[in-house]
């Protein structure tokens, strides 16, 4: 994590220690708005953060489609850049079949 990231972590430190002492011992921190005994899937999450990506993608110039996939693949193709090794690549993020990093 960046030193900025830690910082900032740092900071809101006492909003999470407030979330921790409100909570009840067998719920979860960060739940669904439907549920709160529920805990927040990566599903609930990733359509979240694109439904965010969406409205900043709207407020750029020429309108991309940005979406939480996107920064995989920007990391993906950062990866094969600096290394040329696709199976690095395969390994790293976990892909299974070589094919499938190659697509």
């Amino acid at each position: 994590m960046t030193y900025e990231g830690k910082k900032l972590i740092k900071q809101r430190k006492k909003d999470f220690d407030i979330i921790f002492l409100l909570k009840q011992p067998a719920s979860y921190a960060f739940t669904s708005e439907k549920n709160h005994m529920k805990i927040l899937t990566r599903e609930t999450l990733t359509k979240d953060v694109n439904k965010i990506m969406k409205e900043v993608s709207n407020r750029m110039p020429n309108k991309p489609n940005i979406t939480s996939h996107s920064f995989r693949i920007g990391y993906i193709t950062d990866l094969w850049c600096d290394s040329k090794d696709i199976e690095f690549v395969r390994q790293t993020i976990g892909h299974r079949n070589l094919a499938t990093t190659s697509a």
